[in-house]
């Protein structure tokens, strides 16, 4: 069985205040036709955060892409390499414009070729070059997770530095009623991504970046020119 971990959401005030941009992975499993609840959830609790989702072809068999599109107010975007514009592509869009890239739910189809580096589709290329968190719900059929092929892909997938695995929760299979591990809520998967990487409040906006720091501040017209001997010191960059 793979290790896994789980962090506590936060539900204070300063939490729900915070901004983010998440690109939402939905794969072909079961527990995709509740993604509508969840995002409606999200909406609720991060009323600040920006979600597009993308579909694989086999998510689409259990979620309605208009109804998706309805609740995120964004498009969603199909797993292919045919884009209206050629120029930017699907994968480096989403490795670029996005705080986060969340596969929820994860099938162990989309995890082992994501753990054996495939570059097959758009989704796995962006999970590949992106820089930014890569947060994974996995879901599994009865018996799989004790496999362990399968618990080799999650120790690889969790070497990756900014990987982060969320722990299934116990559930029950609906074709055999055998008991499995399934998609953990979204608030864990919301707590993994901003465990991993500080979310900024509205007004956290940073500087401009051509905004003077304090002591450059320029000198008023009238001020007097340095003498001819003065020695200006200049401060001296140290990487933290």
């Amino acid at each position: 069985m793979p290790e896994f971990g789980t962090i506590e959401f936060d539900k204070s005030e300063e939490a729900r205040s915070r901004r983010a941009k998440l690109f939402l992975v939905a794969t072909g499993t079961l527990s995709t036709a509740h993604l509508p609840f969840w995002l409606n959830w999200l909406s609720s609790n991060r009323p600040h955060y920006e979600v597009a989702i993308g579909l694989t072809d086999s998510a689409r068999k259990f979620v309605s892409a208009p109804a998706l599109a309805a609740i995120t107010g964004s498009p969603v975007v199909g797993n292919t390499w045919d884009t209206a514009d050629a120029m930017q592509p699907v994968h480096t869009r989403i490795a670029a414009d996005y705080d986060g890239l969340l596969v929820f739910p994860a099938s162990v189809a989309f995890t082992s070729s994501l753990a054996a580096a495939s570059g097959a589709s758009p989704f796995h290329l962006a999970a590949l070059g992106t820089a930014a968190p890569v947060v994974l719900a996995p879901t599994f059929p009865p018996g799989v997770a004790a496999n362990p092929l399968v618990a080799d892909v999650f120790r690889r997938l969790g070497s990756v530095p900014n990987y982060h695995v969320v722990e299934p929760r116990k559930g029950t299979s609906r074709s055999t009623g055998a008991k499995t591990d399934v998609t953990a809520p979204l608030w864990d998967v919301i707590a993994a991504f901003e465990a991993a990487g500080r979310t900024p409040a509205p007004d956290d906006a940073p500087a401009p970046d051509d905004a003077p720091a304090p002591d450059d501040a320029p000198a008023p017209d009238d001020a007097p020119a340095p003498a001819a001997d003065t020695t200006v010191t200049v401060p001296v960059s140290v990487s933290a």
